[in-house]
């Protein structure tokens, strides 16, 4: 079933140039997925947040018939810079990249654009990029598919070790299993760890680069992290974005039947 899907499925990378154009012709809606290259404890791959995002894009293209997009593979990263192997560009470099996607899109007629970033780093410059391209953008909606409450909820639910912070969860039960579900490949559970940072104070109202709370990158037990857990968390965040853009494929009448 699942190779079916990916068949039937609409990936821009794996284009000619006529096949992508008679795509937009047929579906002028897209999806993009935005990575990060940072460190994720000792048992995660660096690229793990490209995985995780990419599968749950995937997920959303199965599921609507919405154009995949490829992923951008770098993204923002300030907390985690002073760890090796974290890449990260600057947020205003950040901004200019999505602008510059979102210019590329509209050439190409879409008129609908989703973006998720698993990576929440991105999330601030996502919405600057957004809001600057608004005004100018009349003929293209841009969403960005921020569905994290749908799995905030569940990890309650099936979540065995106790939250390290009630807003930053990385490398932790929650991330490792997700990425046991999503790619298991850049997992090694056997290098695991329990670390849980001793937050300072002020760690929410002032910047604050995270190697002065974590040695390792971990916050929680990533121990804990099951690929059972991860697919429930996983199954919440994606059917909650898949939910999203039916309700905006339906609202703005485009491709209507795929809506329903």
């Amino acid at each position: 079933m699942r190779d079916r899907m990916e068949e039937d499925m609409k990936e821009w990378k794996n284009m000619t140039w006529p096949e992508a154009e008679q795509a937009v012709a047929d579906m002028p809606v897209c999806l993009l997925p935005l990575g990060a290259i940072e460190a994720h404890g000792p048992h995660m791959k660096l690229d793990v947040d490209n995985h995780i995002c990419e599968e749950q894009c995937r997920r959303v293209c199965e599921a609507t018939g919405i154009i995949l997009m490829p992923t951008i593979p770098i993204g923002q990263v300030w907390s985690l810079n002073r760890f090796p192997g974290t890449l990260t560009l600057s947020y205003y470099t950040m901004i200019a990249v999505i602008k510059d996607m979102m210019y590329s899109f509209r050439r190409r007629g879409f008129q609908l654009v989703f973006i998720h970033s698993h990576h929440y780093g991105n999330v601030p410059a996502v919405k600057q990029a957004v809001r600057e391209c608004y005004d100018e953008f009349q003929n293209m909606k841009m969403v960005i598919l921020e569905e994290r409450q749908s799995m905030r909820e569940k990890a309650r639910e099936v979540c065995t070790s106790p939250f390290a912070h009630p807003v930053f969860w990385h490398a932790c039960e929650v991330e490792t299993s997700q990425a046991l579900e999503c790619c298991p490949d850049r997992v090694y559970m056997e290098r695991a760890i329990c670390d849980y940072p001793n937050f300072q104070k002020d760690f929410d109202s002032t910047p604050t680069y995270w190697d002065e709370v974590t040695k390792t990158g971990v916050m929680g037990d990533a121990t804990a992290g099951t690929k059972e857990k991860g697919k429930a968390l996983t199954d919440a965040e994606v059917e909650a974005m898949i939910r999203l853009v039916k309700y905006e494929l339906k609202k703005t009448d485009i491709a209507g039947k795929e809506a329903e």
